[in-house]
């Protein structure tokens, strides 16, 4: 027993440095985080949630169709970017994936320890564009938020900043360096695009293979379990199942990246 509880302090030790170590080195890069985390939301909300309402190209209401849509969209980005792409380096270019590797932990841990700061930058990439969506977009907007329905938001934010952590896991460990240029229009545009960010799971009914078809994309579900909380009065997916769907997701993605990390992982070694 004793030999364990050393191991278990460890290994939590271990953790908890490597956490350290990549929350200080984002902190000291913080203006370039945040300048990644603010431009796409801001350029489709000044768009979208700006211009076109107020030259009438859009209708004065369709801000609210896209708020919850703004702030899901740069979660799942932000956590997909904070987790893949320091994946991506550290198995190809840096190769500091083999330092961690000699670290008295298991194999799982350094890729917990990879998913918990993004889940830690992707719930940040909401807070930070919950108020660009309020300055541009706030007097168009018709939502309130009761405590009832923070309780309900607060568990909802924390399941899709899991999400995009996986799903950052997963891409981090199939994306090579020269490819992630290539990521962004060829993976985040149709997951943005097809994510009911501009238009609900519901609307999609008049396009029914697509409505099927955009399923498999975590966003969605993302999306309209934060429509069901901000603006229950837009018409989107049960709340049941836009949960259910964030948690297959997350044991879908989480699986096969954690089954993907740990063969490249052994292959480091």
């Amino acid at each position: 027993m004793k030999i364990n509880k050393k191991e278990k302090g460890v290994t939590f030790t271990a953790f908890k440095a490597m956490i350290k170590r990549d929350l200080v080195i984002q902190l000291r890069d913080k203006w370039e985080f945040i300048f990644r985390v603010v431009m796409l939301p801001l350029i489709l909300i000044l768009t979208y949630g700006y211009i076109l309402p107020r030259i009438g190209l859009l209708p004065t209401n369709f801000p609210n169709r896209m708020f919850s849509g703004m702030i899901g969209m740069s979660m799942l980005v932000t956590g997909i970017h904070g987790t893949a792409i320091p994946f991506t380096m550290d198995f190809n270019n840096l190769r500091e994936i083999e330092d961690r590797l000699l670290a008295p932990v298991h194999i799982n841990i350094i890729a917990l320890e990879k998913m918990v700061v993004g889940i830690i930058e992707s719930f940040i990439g909401g807070l930070i564009v919950l108020p660009v969506s309020l300055i541009f977009m706030g007097n168009a907007l018709d939502f309130s938020v009761t405590s009832e329905q923070i309780l309900m938001l607060i568990p909802v934010l924390i399941l899709i900043s899991i999400a995009s952590a996986c799903l950052g896991l997963l891409v981090g460990t199939i994306i090579k360096p020269m490819q992630i240029a290539a990521m962004f229009p060829g993976f985040l545009m149709p997951m943005v695009f097809l994510g009911a960010v501009f238009f609900s799971w519901g609307d999609l009914s008049a396009a029914p293979i697509i409505q099927k078809i955009v399923l498999v994309n975590p966003l969605v579900y993302a999306n309209e379990a934060l429509r069901a909380i901000l603006t229950p009065q837009i018409v989107h997916m049960p709340m049941l199942y836009s949960i259910a769907g964030l948690i297959v997701s997350i044991f879908i993605m989480g699986y096969s990246g954690k089954k993907r990390f740990t063969k490249m992982a052994t292959g480091a070694e």
